[in-house]
């Protein structure tokens, strides 16, 4: 491992824009469930379930069902960043990440304090109106608290949405997103078995200009076989911090 530190630690030195791409995996080690893990909603309740309810169509046409079911299995407990997000806002901060695209809705890399987060499925911490002349944004406490399945605009009696992707909406921020990746002189993967399109693709794209790509997994991914370095990290916060102590 210390062979695998020396080079990422040499290649972050060297490189002028170092991009960062997070997953499910580096927000698990903070407590937040994988909604395809072993145990995730996915799995237990069936994809296609879940795919027919999160969408975009389902939330218009029946937004109680929705809500029932959003608070159960969407709305997450209070929880804190974990090592792994420090660590790279900590690189942030000393020059040596340029930005984060992460596929995660959780909010977290923001409350470690990453400035440059390119969120492409939104935060699930914000709530959105979804009349067209109010669109006011509300945090996620407003809802908790909210007597009601359906939380509604205090100011024009709207419907609220949570500022997330659903199943048959686009991904929020697609051009930012792909020209960061497309950009990077050093691309990290971290927690994402990139399987989940189009960001995948991004980085799939990126593979083929260029071999300044680590991946740093708990088992494989979609494109260990373009990556210079892969890393089967059992503990990405840990590592990372390694890392952090060399630069």
């Amino acid at each position: 491992m210390s062979k695998e530190l020396d080079l990422l630690v040499d290649m972050l030195v060297k490189s002028k824009n170092t991009v960062i791409v997070t997953g499910a995996g580096i927000s698990t080690e903070a407590g937040i469930p994988d909604f395809r893990g072993e145990n995730g909603v996915y799995r237990k309740l069936g994809e296609n379930r879940v795919m027919g309810i999160i969408n975009i169509d389902f939330f218009r046409q029946n937004p109680h069902d929705f809500y029932s079911f959003y608070r159960q299995y969407f709305m997450f407990p209070a929880v804190e960043p974990g090592k792994a997000h420090y660590m790279l806002a900590e690189m942030e901060t000393k020059g040596y990440a340029k930005a984060i695209v992460t596929q995660n809705i959780d909010n977290l890399h923001q409350k470690a304090g990453s400035k440059q987060v390119i969120p492409v499925h939104g935060n699930c911490e914000r709530f959105i109106c979804t009349a067209r002349h109010c669109q006011k944004s509300y945090d996620s406490s407003y809802v908790k608290d909210s007597p009601e399945i359906i939380p509604y605009c205090s100011s024009c009696g709207g419907i609220l949405k949570p500022d997330v992707v659903l199943f048959g909406e686009q991904i929020y921020n697609y051009i930012d997103a792909r020209e960061r990746i497309l950009e990077a002189r050093l691309l990290i993967v971290i927690g994402s078995s990139l399987t989940v399109y189009p960001l995948a693709g991004f980085v799939k794209e990126f593979s083929t200009f260029t071999q300044d790509m680590v991946i740093i997994n708990k088992g494989r991914t979609q494109l260990d076989h373009a990556a210079v370095l892969k890393i089967d990290s059992g503990n990405t916060g840990d590592f990372l911090e390694q890392i952090v102590q060399r630069l």
